[in-house]
């Protein structure tokens, strides 16, 4: 069978930060037994976060669904800063924003224990207002480069597919599990190429790209770079350059769960090579 993972998946841009995306489930799937296990694990998946039905539709041989994706178009002097995320939480998708405010205007840990404490982007918000005005508040902000901020940034993600915060269905793992190994590597294929046209897009000579996870760093690192490693991560030595453009630094810190390490990472290897 040839390769088709180039025509897997097509995503566009919608309003804010969502982008519409459709995976062909007949190109994505080679063998019937293959799609018969991700149909039967499909309801599990689904139940697993209030939003996923919000957010996914699928109808036959398409599954449709909506991600998210923060590129300002809006330029100045500050040099540009991608940060690559896994995959999106279902919540935030719903939202309309990336890490979203929850509850009572509870901010994120990324932006309140990362991205502030590391001197990256500093967002002050106002406690009193709706959950729904702060995470439009952000977002347009985020789009009209209103912060403080060495940096003009940029916001994405290796795997467009949303799935909840934790649990058996959440993260990349989550996605990898419900599409099974095989197809999770046509998918991740078909992203790479997509997240690499974004990123050469957004990022010059100035900027760069940090990686917030595993397969975003080893699908979009060059071949001479070191592949993930934990341990490296996490004494901020896994640096590079974006696959196929040598004059873009690409730059790997912890996950954001480990948020005390992902700061100090972040905030290292940022000053020293940006």
């Amino acid at each position: 069978m040839k390769n088709n993972h180039q025509n897997v998946l097509a995503c566009r841009k919608s309003k804010g930060c969502t982008i519409d995306c459709t995976i062909k489930l007949n190109l994505l799937f080679d063998e019937k037994e293959e799609r018969k296990r991700f149909d039967a694990k499909w309801k599990d998946f689904i139940a697993s976060d209030p939003d996923n039905a919000k957010v996914y539709r699928k109808i036959g041989n398409k599954l449709i669904y909506r991600s998210e994706q923060l590129i300002p178009t809006k330029k100045d002097k500050r040099p540009p800063l991608l940060m690559l995320f896994g995959n999106p939480a279902t919540h935030s998708v719903e939202a309309g924003m990336f890490f979203s405010f929850k509850g009572k205007g509870k901010e994120n840990r990324f932006w309140k224990i990362i991205l502030k404490p590391a001197r990256i982007l500093e967002l002050p918000f106002d406690p009193t207002q709706s959950v729904g005005k702060l995470n439009t508040q952000r977002r347009q902000k985020m789009f009209s480069l209103k912060y403080d901020s060495p940096f003009r940034i940029g916001l994405g993600v290796f795997i467009s597919m949303p799935s909840a915060a934790g649990g058996k269905w959440g993260g990349v793992a989550g996605i990898q599990k419900l599409l099974g190994a095989k197809a999770f590597r046509k998918l991740e294929r078909a992203e790479q190429g997509r997240v690499l046209e974004c990123a050469k897009k957004f990022v010059n000579s100035k900027g760069g790209v940090v990686a917030f996870q595993k397969n975003a760093w080893n699908a979009l690192r060059s071949d001479d770079d070191p592949s993930y490693s934990i341990d490296l991560a996490k004494t901020g030595k896994l640096k590079g350059t974006l696959k196929g453009s040598e004059k873009s630094p690409l730059l790997c810190v912890p996950p954001t769960r480990l948020s005390g390490p992902c700061c100090q990472v972040l905030k290292k290897i940022v000053k020293e090579y940006l």
